[in-house]
């Protein structure tokens, strides 16, 4: 399953910011939009029978999310960064100790492609069946949203498992909207 609700919340932001400049507020109105989440369910790997005798691996998945145009009028700085993600083991493992490393990556087949999150597993990390992971350098995603669909590319490394296992991932976003009179 898949969540879309970031065009109508920027959307509602960009209607308070442009009311609020009508009414003859006069400098600018700035709306925070709240945070967002993209989820898909059940995103499946294959398993790496021979991984313990060949030792890190790298695996890729992608899924794409269709979603209306974000079309913004002109005048508007806005913005939409991707906060984090929480990746949660859903079958065929027990925890995520095998990642040592992660990348996340969306692109829009227009722009070339935005790493949201570059993970390195930390060792003195406890194990753990759910991974919350933050963005040390959250971009601009604006643009991705402007077409009709995104593509999310993940690539985890490590000594993956050997059986085919499977994750629920949720991108978190958020944004704003600045309208200046």
């Amino acid at each position: 399953m898949k969540t879309n609700t970031l065009s109508a919340v920027l959307f509602s932001s960009l209607v308070l910011a442009v009311a609020g400049a009508a009414a003859g507020c006069g400098v600018s109105v700035e709306a925070d939009v709240p945070e967002i989440e993209v989820t898909q369910h059940g995103l499946a790997f294959d398993g790496v029978p021979v991984a313990a005798l060949i030792g890190d691996v790298s695996m890729t998945r992608s899924f794409s999310q269709e979603h209306k145009k974000l079309e913004m009028p002109d005048g508007l700085d806005s913005e939409v960064k991707a906060l984090g993600i929480t990746l949660t083991a859903d079958s065929g493992i027990q925890d995520f100790s095998f990642i040592h490393n992660l990348r996340l990556s969306m692109s829009d087949d227009v722009h070339p492609p935005i790493e949201l999150i570059d993970y390195q597993q930390d060792p003195a990390a406890p194990a753990s069946n759910v991974l919350t992971l933050s963005s040390a350098n959250p971009v601009n995603t604006l643009d991705q949203w402007k077409t009709d669909s995104a593509t999310f590319t993940i690539e985890v490394a490590g000594t993956l498992p050997p059986q085919a296992w499977t994750v629920d991932l949720a991108i978190r976003f958020a944004g704003s909207v600045k309208y200046t009179y």
